[in-house]
């Protein structure tokens, strides 16, 4: 079988209901910020679209899509999709700059510290239905499978 015909097989069974594993070096992070209030939200979503338009002049490395994320009126999580490690920070210096507005408008608990997580987790299982705006997943699983 050539290995055009392997990745029409795989593009083909990507399409069928149910749970698919896949062993792809994407990677998602994501970040939650807890703030203080709900003023906080506006200025976070203002220096989130900042770093977006940086992305989209200086392109980090990897990065292939970035969404934020709101979960209530004093918390929002970011979300990205990165083929391979992330590197954001290291590429972006308008993101160092953001991230350091934020650290004053987190929660802070003297026990716990400032409200703020961050998680990265391994791509290993998609469902059939890859589509979002302008990201082919499908596609991108098919080329980096191949």
């Amino acid at each position: 079988m050539s290995s055009a015909e392997v990745a029409e097989e795989l593009r083909e069974s990507l399409l069928t209901p149910g749970d698919h594993p896949v062993e792809v070096p994407i990677m998602c992070n994501i970040t939650r910020f807890g703030l203080r209030t709900p003023f906080g939200l506006l200025r976070s979503y203002r220096d989130y679209r900042t770093v977006l338009r940086d992305v989209r002049v200086h392109r980090p490395s990897g990065l292939l899509k970035s969404v934020f994320l709101l979960e209530s009126p004093c918390a929002w999580c970011s979300l990205s999709l990165w083929n391979g490690t992330p590197a954001f920070s290291a590429q972006a210096p308008v993101h160092v700059e953001a991230a350091r507005r934020a650290f004053g408008r987190l929660m802070f608990d003297r026990d716990r510290g400032p409200e703020l997580w961050s998680t990265r987790w391994q791509l290993v299982s998609v469902s059939n239905n890859l589509q979002w705006e302008d990201l082919d997943l499908r596609e991108l699983i098919v080329q980096l499978t191949m």
